[in-house]
């Protein structure tokens, strides 16, 4: 491919495919600011802020800017700064600005550009934000209309990348809001809780719905048993928050974070991830045996539980009946501390785990099973609250018997990862060859939709990986049309899987990819490999689960259907 270059501020740019000008700018260093772009969605060109001049002084988007050899742009010339600067002042009207209180303070883009180029009051007097009342009827999400400044990047996530459209532009001229339509709240919507609309929102207008207060409660109560899980991935999007690189796992000084922050007992969410594939593995080979109808779907994404429920709930009997790894471990810890006060809390990577939580169903033996679920963006700030600083801590090992974990566990944090450990567990073979083999098969990697044959035996196993909700729609239709035929099929509703959740740290393509070399950096330094090598899991089955097993680790959903 000739490489093609265009002069911005001066500079020689080299590009190649690059959709626009301001992906041009930003693989040459030059950050063009911008508040409606996002790389993995398509382009709206709304908020202005992202305007250069060009060398006939006429100003354009960048962001809707087709690049071309030879193409000259300033993107600080007088006229853009003026530009700039009148936006920001307008967009400040029209945004309830209370930055002390604000849960994005610090993160808000709206605010880094104000600070940079030196907004410091509005343009008018009045201000134009809305007075919408708040939404916090979603356990997941809180949404908050004054702060919303139009730039429409939650609509197109939940539309295009979830196929779900909860919310969309609503009213007209001042009035225009983003909302669920007919002046519905969003827990009464197709919302499934991802909460990848608060991961693309650059202002506070939708947020997670955030439980730090009711941790330090807890940490602080001395009756309690505080016991913390925490999952696969929150070990890959923790680090970023203390400037420490992506792609190395922080396990140790995570387990030492919350072992000063007061927690009695901390666990790691690989092992029950380990449990998953034991029960989901003989699970799918059980339906294979007696004919039941294929695929069979995975079932620890919450977000693509509520989606089949809402969406496709004919297809809940062939949703996996495991639990989540965050639903069987909150088993095992009842069972493990049965006659203390046990406060139950897991970090997870996902706000709708915050859903999955409160469900009735998670309740087993009169008890629920999780008190609590903090993100991992919370962690973070309880993190910061207690004066810790993650990078100068030493590393420790989560308590036993619940800490053990093979690399099967580790790498249910990335897409693929759930199949990969199952491909494992059904082959039953850990050497080296054959972990390298099941590796390229073809399940690794952040393609929205991959699909492959593995061999087991006599028994050839046709798998698709989905993430992103919208994939999982399109490998469905494929699929209820007959042009796909599958037999096992892995579906994350997050972009890239749990890396990629709504409540870690929102990441870049690349800072994803990163996160993704870390879970398989984490997965090559356990010794052990596949799952039925686990130490723990004879003590699991044996003391703990009695022969109760898929009565504590299953969940019959409402449409599931008992067997």
């Amino acid at each position: 491919m000739t490489e093609k270059k265009m002069i911005i501020d001066g500079i020689e740019c080299p590009f190649t495919d690059e959709r626009n000008v301001l992906e041009v700018a930003r693989h040459n260093g030059i950050d063009i600011p911008s508040l409606c772009y996002c790389e993995n969605l398509s382009i709206y060109g709304g908020c202005r802020l992202c305007l250069v001049e060009n060398e006939k002084g006429v100003l354009d988007a960048a962001c809707s800017m087709q690049p071309r050899n030879g193409l000259v742009v300033y993107t600080h010339s007088e006229k853009v700064l003026k530009s700039r600067h009148t936006t920001l002042q307008l967009l400040m009207n029209s945004h309830r600005a209370e930055c002390l209180t604000c849960e994005q303070s610090g993160r808000c883009k709206l605010q880094e550009y104000a600070h940079r180029y030196n907004v410091v009051e509005p343009r008018f007097k009045e201000n134009t934000f809305s007075h919408e009342r708040l939404d916090v009827s979603s356990p997941c999400i809180t949404r908050d209309p004054s702060k919303c400044i139009l730039c429409g990047l939650c609509v197109r996530m939940c539309s295009e990348v979830q196929n779900i459209g909860a919310i969309d532009f609503t009213k007209r001229g001042k009035k225009a809001i983003v909302a669920p339509g007919f002046g519905k709240m969003l827990i009464e919507t197709g919302c499934v809780g991802c909460g990848q609309c608060a991961a693309v929102c650059p202002t506070g207008a939708l947020t997670i719905n955030r439980q730090i207060p009711e941790m330090w409660r807890m940490l602080n109560d001395p009756n309690k048993r505080v016991v913390v899980q925490y999952a696969p991935s929150v070990r890959v999007g923790l680090a970023e928050e203390f400037g420490m690189p992506a792609n190395e796992p922080v396990t140790g000084k995570l387990v030492t974070a919350l072992r000063r922050l007061g927690v009695d007992v901390v666990y790691d969410t690989n092992l029950s991830a380990d449990l998953t594939i034991m029960e989901e593995s003989a699970e799918f080979l059980e339906k294979v045996k007696t004919g039941a109808k294929l695929p069979m779907f995975t079932s620890c994404c919450p977000g693509w539980i509520q989606h089949v429920e809402k969406a496709h709930p004919h297809l809940m009997p062939q949703v996996s009946t495991c639990g989540s790894p965050m639903e069987m471990l909150g088993a095992l810890i009842r069972k493990q501390f049965k006659d203390e006060d046990v406060y139950s809390v897991a970090i997870m990577p996902c706000t709708a785990k915050k859903f999955e939580a409160q469900r009735p169903e998670l309740e087993k033996d009169g008890q629920r099973l999780i008190d609590l679920v903090l993100t991992t963006d919370e962690l973070a700030r309880l993190i910061k609250a207690a004066g810790i600083d993650l990078k100068d801590l030493p590393d420790s090992e989560p308590d036993s018997p619940l800490g053990d974990y093979t690399g099967a566990g580790v790498i249910f944090g990335v897409t693929g990862g759930v199949t990969e450990a199952v491909i494992r567990r059904v082959l039953d073979d850990a050497s080296p060859n054959t972990l390298k083999t099941i590796a390229e098969c073809g399940v690794r990697g952040l393609e929205g939709i991959k699909a492959f044959t593995v061999t087991a035996g006599d028994l050839s196993i046709r798998i698709a990986v989905a993430n992103g909700l919208a994939n999982a729609d399109k490998l469905i239709e494929k699929v209820e049309s007959g042009e796909e035929q599958f037999d096992f099929i892995e579906v994350m509703a997050c972009p890239n899987g749990c890396i990629g959740g709504g409540g870690q740290p929102p990441a870049s393509n690349a800072r994803k990819r990163e996160r993704m070399d870390a879970i398989f950096k984490a997965d090559e330094a356990c010794e052990l490999k596949i799952p039925q090598q686990n130490p723990a899991l004879g003590y699991v089955y044996d003391e703990l689960l009695k022969g109760r097993a898929h009565e504590l680790l299953h969940i019959h959903y409402p449409t599931h259907g008992h067997h």
